[in-house]
This record gives structure tokens, sequence and C-alpha cells, in this order.
């Protein structure tokens, strides 16, 4: 007799032997119970999570001998003909190969014929998101009303390319990538029953790379058996799959934090050599880099004696979660990149020495520390004076109250170089909400590219104009500065045709957007609002220099 590969051969044949899916299992075999079984069903879901294993259980449920019993003997004859796929009372249709029209036409006339052994026809669909629209239109009215003795149960791994129509007329179950745990207990259940030796290393290596599928999972043992021809160990899976090790990722990684860039290429050059896939490296880096952040909030769960090693904790430890933001970024946008060339090894090489280079400044982190730094710049600003020398805070959450004599004061300020109320006014009296909703998705991909924008939200949009709050008026005025105003509006003006972006504080915009909601909701359809001061500077060219007098501004210009 030949082969039969693993996932074939321990294909789940009862709802108790399935791993995963467990609301599932428990709402069709009540349905079953209390009688109450839908005419038809649609399974969706990743692949290999069960939905045509879950679809001929159903079969069996509703047709065995002293159905329909969920609780059913998978011995009995019927049940037995369904899994070999000899009652032709269970018909399977492969969509993605009978997608037309006429396959429809002669499914919807032999409908109506009763079952020759069976108590119910089961149709099985697989893949039916590949029908075409003429053969989804045919079987409309056929899936709504099918005759008694007829229950539909279609499969799909896309189930947005599902007309409406059709989704309406059934039962949809959204099959989960199965836990990696339930995939390692059934893995235990399959190489104990095959007699194979394998390190439990080795199955949660497999459970990990699998993406919650049991059918790729089983399908990797199985290759990994061939190959290690004896004991099976992490190293056979890691040979079988192209994925690089743990502790081959580490060691790289150990070399670009100390800035060793030509050894971590040596170190990228051995692995690729290999012939490993370049894609699939970047992945397993990300995922490496993911599992250094969970392993510094002492939220990983994995069982792997790397994360256990001193070297791993030592490097945990050592580099920052920034840097590791950083690495992730350049990763990933060195994953989008390789997509559109030809000289992949090349961009990941550029990656790698990106990360290595000591001049790579962690933005993310030096923006936030600057921030913190403005925040307590402007609390100072607006401290408490009592006398000359004697200086109080309110309380010990920092929450500042402003001067006691703020309106005697003399304010020397230049306003005329400064943003107007008049300006912002015109904004919000043409502001366009859709086109606020889209900048604001479009400011999370500007956030990757300009770490000053982390904080920034987009508060009005008008055809011309974007108005962003920051939290301070010195990070406002650092934006509207060339090259980082020019080079902000540009990327925009990749999809709008803006002409003025403004970066103006929360604290003032929250005054001025108060003043104008107020005056709008009392009946004015074009509302002005008072003058306010704004110690934010009008964008200017580059060439032209203005004095900010800012204590933050002073320092990144010295």
């Amino acid at each position: 007799m030949s082969y039969v590969a693993l996932y074939r051969a321990y294909r789940p044949q009862t709802f108790d032997e399935v791993a995963g899916q467990k609301p599932i299992i428990q709402t069709l075999r009540n349905a079953i119970r209390l009688n109450k079984v839908a005419h038809a069903y649609l399974f969706a879901g990743p692949r290999g999570t069960g939905k045509t294993t879950m679809a001929k259980i159903m079969a069996k449920a509703l047709n065995c001998e002293d159905g329909p019993n969920d609780n059913f003997d998978k011995s009995s004859p019927i049940c037995l003909g369904i899994s070999k796929g000899t009652i032709s009372d269970v018909i399977e249709i492969d969509a993605a190969s009978n997608n037309g029209v006429d396959e429809i036409r002669e499914l919807r006339d032999n409908v109506k014929y009763l079952p020759s052994l069976c108590k119910y026809k089961v149709y099985i669909i697989d893949e039916v998101h590949m029908l075409s629209q003429g053969a989804f239109n045919a079987l409309l009215k056929t899936l709504e009303e099918p005759p008694a003795h007829v229950v539909f149960i279609l499969a799909t791994t896309e189930p947005h390319k599902v007309p409406a129509t059709i989704l309406s007329r059934c039962q949809r179950f959204d099959f989960q990538a199965i836990a990696e745990q339930d995939i390692v207990s059934r893995l235990k259940k399959v190489v104990t029953e095959e007699k194979i030796d394998i390190d439990d290393e080795a199955l949660e290596l497999v459970a990990t790379l699998c993406d919650g599928g049991m059918r790729d999972a089983l399908s990797l043992l199985d290759e990994a058996i061939s190959y290690a021809a004896g004991k099976v160990s992490e190293k056979d899976i890691l040979a079988v799959s192209g994925n690089v090790s743990d502790s081959t990722i580490l060691e790289l990684m150990v070399n670009v934090l100390n800035n060793q860039g030509a050894e971590a290429l040596d170190n990228l050059g051995k692995i690729l050599d290999e012939g490993k896939e370049i894609s699939k490296v970047i992945s397993d880096f990300m995922t490496f880099l993911r599992n250094v952040l969970l392993f510094k909030i002492n939220k990983i769960s994995s069982s792997k004696k790397i994360y256990k090693s001193p070297e791993f904790i030592s490097f945990a430890n050592t580099i920052s979660s920034y840097k590791v933001y950083n690495f992730l970024s350049l990763l990933n946008d060195t994953l989008n990149d390789i997509k559109y060339t030809n000289q992949k090894r090349a961009f990941l090489e550029m990656c790698i020495l990106k990360m290595s280079d000591k001049d790579n400044v962690d933005y993310q982190s030096l923006f936030r520390k600057v921030e913190r730094l403005e925040n307590t710049v402007e609390q100072l600003k607006n401290m408490k004076v009592t006398n000359n020398n004697d200086f109080s805070f309110s309380d010990e959450s920092f929450d500042i109250p402003a001067y006691e004599n703020r309106n005697t004061l003399v304010d020397t300020f230049d306003y005329s170089n400064c943003i107007t109320s008049k300006e912002l006014n015109e904004v919000l009296n043409n502001g366009n909400k859709q086109l606020r909703n889209d900048v604001t998705l479009k400011l999370e991909n500007l956030k990757i590219d300009f770490p000053i924008l982390e904080s920034a939200k987009v508060v009005c949009v008008s055809e011309k104009a974007v108005i962003f709050t920051l939290p301070t008026e010195g990070t406002c005025n650092r934006a509207m500065k060339d090259p980082l105003y020019k080079d902000i509006l540009d990327k925009l003006n990749k999809d709008y045709q803006f002409e003025q972006i403004y970066f103006v504080n929360s604290s003032i915009w929250n005054e001025i957007s108060n003043e104008w909601v107020n005056k709008f909701k009392s009946g004015e359809t074009k509302p002005e609002i008072s003058e306010y001061k704004i110690k934010i500077f009008k964008h200017v060219a580059k060439e032209v220099k203005i004095e900010v007098k800012d204590p933050i501004d002073e320092f990144f210009d010295n």
C-alpha cells in the first residue's frame, strides 16, 4: 500500500478529534441535538484550520445510522464511506475548477432528487469564492430555499469575495488560526502513534512556523521526518522550512548592537549562502525582535532555551525598546522595498549596515525626550510668582497655575511674523470633514517618516490648508521651518494639493476651536473668532533667517 501523508492519515473523523475551534464545534453540536440544523452554512477562515474537515464531520453527524447525532460511530459503514468519498449523497465540489454556470445548473437540477442511502444530501463546495458571478446567480434561489433533504456547506479562505446575497442566506462560522498549544498537543499524539523520536523544541518550532494551520504543521513534520531519517531535531525543522535559528539571529543582532557592520554582514552572508529566502529571513528577524520586546515586558510565553540563555538576556537588557522599534521599522521598509527589485540581497545588506551604523539616531527616543523637556519649560513659564525670590508650585501633580497678575504684564513679543487667528479662521470656515478623515489616515504614515509628528493630531482641513496640533510652541516652530515643513508638505501633496500647513499648540487651539464652535451653534454660518496671540512663526523659505527666542530652538540650533 502506498504511503499516506500525515495530514491525511490523521484527519479528524469526529468533533472530539478536532483541534481548536471550540465555539464552532459547540454551536454545531447543539444545533444537531436541538434539531435546529440550518439549510446552508459558510465556513470561512485561513487554510488548514479545519473547514472541509468540519464539513465532512457534519455530514457524518447528519447521516449516521442513528442520526442526526453529534456522538456518532465513526466506524459505521456510512461514516467510513463519507471519509473515503464513496457515498454519493455527500457531494464535494471544488469551485476552483468547477466555477462555471453549467456546473451549478447541473447541481441545481440534481438537488431535487432524494438521497439514495443517507437521510440528507450534503453539498460541500470548497473555495466557493472562486465561482463566477453567473454561477453565484444560478445558485441563489436553490441556496435560499433548498429541498428539506439538502444541506449546503460552503467553505472559503476569502469570504470578502463572496457576494452579500450569498452570505445573507448562510449561517456563517469564522474559523480561527489554531493556537500553538493545541497544535503541539495534536502533534504529540501523532508522533506517539507513529513512534517518531522528536525533540519537544522541534514540535514547538513546527507549531510556531505553521501560522495556525494544522495541515501545514503536519506537512512540515512529515517533511522533517523524511529529511532526518532518525531523531528529528530543531535543526532539521529549520533545514526543511528555510527559516533561521534564533541563536544565529542573536549573534547577528549582537554585531548590529555593537556597531560591528562588517561582522554582521559576514553572518548575514552565511545565512543567505545556505539558500534562505530573503523575505523569510527578514520576517524571522522581525519575529526575533518582537520576542525581544515581549521579553522586556515579561510577556514571552515560549519555553525555548534561547530565551533563557545569558546571551539573550544580556542582549534584551542592553538594547532599548526605541532602538528595537527603529530596527523593526527599517526591516519593514526593506521587506516592502524588495518587492520591486531584483537586488534583494543588496537591500537587506544596506538595511543591516544602517542598523549597525552608530550615527543611526533613534529619533523616536530623542523627540520624546525633547517633548518632555518642552512640557517642563512651558510649565515653568506659567509658574506662580509670590515674590522675587520665592517660587512655588500648586501641587505635586505639576498642574501649575498662570501668573497671578498675568494681564498686567507687558508683552514685548513681536507677533508680526506669526500665524494669525484670521488664517486659522479661514480654514475653520472652509473645513471639509471627509478631507480631515483622509489626512488623519495619512498621518499614521507621516509619523513613520517624521518622528516630530508622533503626538500630532489633524484638527481641521480645507481644500487649501491643513491644521495640525502639537503639544508645545517650540515643537510647532520647528515643524514650521524648512526643510522639515517642505518635506511634510511634499509628502502630503503626493495625494493632495494643499498650499499651506499650520502647526498650532494644543492649548491655544482648544480656545480657538471652542469659540468657533460656540458661535457656529448660536447661528453664525461663518463665525469670526477673536484675535489670539499665537507665538508660532509662519513658514518662510530656508534662506530667510528669523530669530525665534525659544530655549528649545536655541538648544537645537546650537
